[in-house]
């Protein structure tokens, strides 16, 4: 990565972490809306951040200012949206997948009310492990020290599945860690982690992080075997490839094979259908914009916005997309 474009990545960031005070939010005399998004290092808030800008260039109009809020991720978007205290969330396919069946953490609750309105960049599921901790494929993290994720998110889900595919007995055969993702650079330079296992839109802070200390890093391919099952058997995910052009300071020269989950702007059903159309237009209409606004969204195309959403469409995202000739 170039300076320039490493430069790009911390400077947008700095840009949607403004905190505004309570002060400040009572201020605006327009009526606001939420969008959870995430962690304010990660992609998440800065998709949220985005959208709520294209939105705000004609707040006065449309008498609504949309605010991106951090979150813990996706389950508590989810449960946020659920429950009525935010009017969006973004959240994966998979934990919207699950929230939908009545699976994992809404076990035996199906939740049929949750709508889709923007297909976002698509996550990789990203394995990093340090050079000197020699492992090369998920079955060597056996004896090693891995960071999951805090208990009960999607991260957490994710790594105990993937351990359990590669024969790995993650309680008896590892020591696992349950600290939050953004703490995981810091833990693995520190020599207290041999790896960590974190799903995210590329490039990103937490890799750039992770590999700019003393200690070598590594991605780990989940292997060609494990790709083509959870691609058959998982309804929620895809191929997809880590590009190693992000990570100069990285040991991998070549793009790293993994699998992928769609990030999904998302409400409810009863969303009015004029504040959701007003939120995709302004988005499309601005797309080039809206892709400025980070490299995760650099590839992303208006057409894809409308595929992979695992839930319904809104009816308001749906309007706009046919109106576009993007949806028939």
């Amino acid at each position: 990565m170039t300076f320039a474009t490493r430069l790009f990545l911390l400077l947008s960031l700095i840009t949607f972490t403004n905190p505004m005070s309570p002060s400040a939010l009572f201020a605006f005399d327009e009526p606001m809306m939420s969008i959870k998004t995430g962690y304010v290092t990660g992609v998440y808030y800065a998709a949220g951040s985005a959208i709520a800008k294209m939105h705000n260039k004609k707040r006065k109009e449309y008498n609504l200012r949309l605010i991106s809020e951090s979150s813990e991720g996706s389950i508590s978007n989810i449960k946020n949206v659920l429950e009525g205290t935010a009017g969006f969330g973004i959240a994966q396919a998979n934990a919207l997948y699950f929230a939908q069946k009545g699976e994992q953490f809404w076990e035996g609750q199906p939740h049929n009310n949750l709508r889709a309105v923007l297909g976002l960049y698509t996550e990789d599921y990203t394995v990093v492990a340090a050079a000197d901790a020699s492992i090369e494929t998920l079955a060597d993290m056996k004896g090693k020290t891995v960071n999951i994720g805090e208990p009960g998110s999607t991260e957490a889900l994710q790594a105990v599945g993937a351990f359990k595919y590669a024969g790995l007995d993650p309680v008896n055969e590892m020591t696992i860690l349950e600290r939050p993702t953004y703490e995981a650079p810091e833990l693995l330079q520190a020599g207290k982690i041999d790896a960590y296992l974190y799903t995210g839109g590329h490039p990103n802070l937490s890799i750039l992080e992770a590999s700019s200390g003393k200690r070598k890093i590594v991605i780990v391919p989940l292997g060609s075997e494990m790709i083509e099952y959870l691609h058959k058997n998982r309804p929620y995910l895809t191929r997809t490839d880590i590009l190693v052009d992000y990570y100069p300071d990285i040991v991998n020269k070549q793009p790293i094979p993994t699998i992928g989950v769609k990030a999904i702007l998302f409400t409810e059903a009863e969303m009015d259908e004029q504040i959701v159309y007003n939120m995709v237009k302004e988005v499309i209409e601005n797309f080039d914009l809206f892709k400025r606004q980070h490299p995760a969204f650099a590839k992303l195309t208006a057409g894809q916005m409308t595929t992979g959403l695992i839930v319904p469409l809104h009816p308001g995202a749906k309007r706009y997309f046919k109106e576009a000739g993007l949806l028939h």
